[in-house]
């Protein structure tokens, strides 16, 4: 579920690695996010985190039918990803002493989004795919999702996004402060040379 790689010189990439799914979070990447979250933290020997996505997409957001399908998981595992769920994703990430880098290209979806809210810098291909769709699916989009990327989005380009549901560009995502800069190229590339600079 993820690919966890240290590069040397105190870099450690995080992949996210379900691209059958587009890389969207389900109940065993959110629990493995957790854990690695927590072990870098307290590890003085990790000085950047690269988040990059594999299979040619960051992360098409949360799984949620994943997270409710109670006919293969004990209701003491759907409860435990949750309550991780908001363990990394609201305190984890921002209390990460190491800088975030986080290379997007593909799908960069919903719940995706906090991870590039804690990053001190975002590269994302020039053809990505933003967007906050849960409204298609009939849900308000709310809470520490939206909290987390309130603090880097502008507020009328996040409330554009959050009630029309519809896919931003990446210019338009580095417009609203939500990206840092575009590349052509595979992002991954600038973002780990980026972290090299960093060491």
């Amino acid at each position: 579920m993820l690919q966890i790689r240290d590069m040397g010189d105190g870099i450690r990439c995080i992949g996210l690695n379900r691209p059958e799914k587009r890389n969207a979070i389900g109940v065993e990447m959110t629990l493995a996010l957790e854990e690695i979250l927590v072990r870098t933290k307290g590890d003085p020997a990790v000085r950047v985190i690269v988040f990059h996505g594999i299979g040619g997409h960051f992360c098409a957001g949360m799984d949620m039918k994943d997270f409710f399908d109670s006919s293969t998981r004990s209701p003491e595992l759907l409860s435990r990803a949750r309550a991780a769920t908001e363990h990394w994703r609201i305190q984890l990430l921002r209390e990460m002493p190491q800088p975030i880098i986080t290379a997007v290209q593909g799908y960069c979806l919903g719940g995706a989004l906090p991870i590039l809210a804690a990053s001190r810098v975002v590269i994302a291909q020039h053809d990505a795919k933003f967007g906050l769709p849960e409204i298609n699916f009939g849900f308000v989009p709310g809470g520490q999702i939206i909290k987390a990327v309130s603090e880097v989005m502008t507020p009328r380009a996040l409330a554009y996004a959050a009630l029309t549901g519809r896919p931003f560009t990446p210019e338009q995502a580095q417009t609203s402060g939500l990206v840092t800069t575009l590349v052509e190229d595979d992002p991954f590339d600038a973002a780990l040379a980026l972290a090299r600079t960093l060491v």
